[in-house]
């Protein structure tokens, strides 16, 4: 494997034994970028569960002297992860691992690079910049205690059947996120691994809205760590927009939230869409923080 590293150090692919002390570095950077832990060992393993992803070739570990982990490495497709632990910054671990998945990506035919930063993460910009990433495109994380939340509409609405639903509610939010710049399309078989396969997924948190014609809107939601609920999809046909449907799915879907017993929502809205900002600011949500998707044209 053509990557240095500092001595007392070792490099190597994870197995599926990793999977825990992944997430727990993984929290230390969350912890140190965002305030707070986010990634879960549920995320880990759908990640590592995508297709296509073997851990042998897409992915790096790196062990301190001690044996704990501290730098971790994952290319799927043209996403590249790269997280370095706090403690074990300032070492070259971060541009190393990043040097080989690159060469991992190139040697798959990826053209262009991806990679999610938290815009509190300086010093990651900054050695991003300097080896030839931009940042593209912008994303704001909105927030709502629950007990602020406003109470939903009467309107009729059901949980998701994963029989009957899966590939119509597959094709109304890749059909709604096809039009924001920048959306990442999954097929079937990729959404369904990183949406519905994950470990406490829960079909009860997924909201859909019928009209004659069909499902109409859909707000699909997860229990995230902390007492948090995450609004992970929030789509609306194109026939249907403009009537409030979904501001009521996400009011109801807070509601939902709410009888679980969790304390605060969070969703994602892209920087450019502001349709998506004001559905998010109409039920009440604000931005607490910015992520940014930075991207690097590979050559030869």
């Amino acid at each position: 494997m053509d990557t240095t590293i500092p001595a007392g150090h070792v490099l190597r692919a994870p197995t599926a034994a990793d999977a825990g002390a992944v997430a727990e570095l993984l929290h230390a950077r969350d912890v140190a970028d965002l305030g707070r832990p986010e990634a879960t060992v549920a995320d880990v393993r759908a990640e590592w569960a995508m297709a296509g992803v073997e851990l042998e070739r897409d992915a790096w570990v790196v062990e301190d002297d001690g044996g704990r982990l501290v730098a971790y490495a994952l290319v799927t497709g043209a996403d590249l992860l790269v997280a370095i632990h706090p403690d074990a910054a300032g070492q070259g671990l971060g541009t190393e691992l990043r040097l080989a998945a690159e060469r991992q990506a190139r040697a798959r035919g990826t053209r262009v690079v991806r990679q999610f930063l938290p815009s509190a993460n300086t010093a990651a910009r900054i050695l991003l910049l300097e080896a030839g990433w931009w940042p593209v495109h912008h994303y704001f994380r909105m927030e709502i205690a629950l007990e602020d939340a406003p109470s939903p509409p009467r309107v009729l609405a059901r949980a998701f059947d994963a029989q009957r639903d899966t590939e119509q509610v597959w094709h109304l939010v890749q059909g709604a996120y096809s039009e924001v710049d920048g959306h990442l399309a999954q097929t079937l078989e990729g959404w369904c691994a990183t949406a519905m396969e994950k470990p406490g997924w829960d079909p009860g948190l997924w909201l859909l809205m019928h009209d004659a014609e069909g499902i109409v809107g859909a707000a699909l939601g997860e229990k995230g760590e902390h007492r948090s609920g995450l609004v992970t999809a929030l789509a609306v046909a194109q026939r249907a927009r403009g009537r409030g449907h979904a501001r009521a799915l996400l009011l109801l879907l807070f509601a939902e939230f709410r009888r679980r017993r969790l304390r605060f929502a969070e969703a994602a809205a892209h920087g450019g869409t502001a349709a998506a900002a004001r559905v998010f600011e109409s039920a009440g949500m604000t931005a607490v923080r910015r992520t940014e998707r930075w991207e690097k044209v590979l050559g030869a």
